[in-house]
């Protein structure tokens, strides 16, 4: 291998004269760095500070997943509800009702075919239907599938009639 450099140099770099050979050495001097800069340096450095932008929202993104990993963690982990029949729910709904007391605000309260209550009041107030179907949700995870709610005349009341369902019945 070290014959072979000699050859080389031999043939190509000493049978140049020597202002030739100066004029190749200054050349390389003054290219060399130049390809450097614009092949090796100016790129890496555009890159880094890409990376240094890009950073920031990868390790935001991967702690929102690392957060929704772990709510999905706890959801799998939950307890299933269990289904409650039309007769089950009706009363479920009832005894609400009177907790908050709004049983007398209630005109019908009837079984559905799918397991539902179908339930009018002609007039209620809002905020207390809110409040009711909110603790109705949290508490015994009865939903609404359904609602029609008209304004009354009345300041914040209203006419409402609505199917509630467990939560858990598809």
């Amino acid at each position: 291998m070290k014959t072979r450099w000699q050859e080389l140099r031999s043939k190509h770099w000493s049978g140049r004269p020597a202002q030739e050979r100066r004029m190749i050495v200054w050349a390389a001097a003054v290219l060399l760095p130049v390809v450097y800069y614009f092949l090796l340096w100016q790129p890496a450095h555009r890159t880094v500070a890409k990376l240094h932008e890009t950073l920031p929202v990868l390790q935001a993104q991967a702690a929102k997943l690392n957060d929704e990993a772990a709510e999905v963690d706890a959801l799998r982990h939950r307890p299933q509800l269990a289904a409650l029949d039309a007769a089950a729910l009706k009363t479920s709904v009832e005894e609400s009702a009177q907790r908050h007391q709004l049983r007398t605000a209630i005109n019908t309260l009837e079984i559905q075919e799918s397991n539902g209550v179908r339930v009018t009041c002609d007039a209620i107030s809002f905020t207390a239907w809110m409040a009711w179907l909110r603790d109705l949700q949290q508490e015994q995870h009865i939903r609404a599938d359904s609602i029609s709610i008209s304004a009354l005349p009345q300041t914040g009341m209203v006419k409402i009639s609505a199917t509630l369902s467990n939560g858990n019945v598809q």
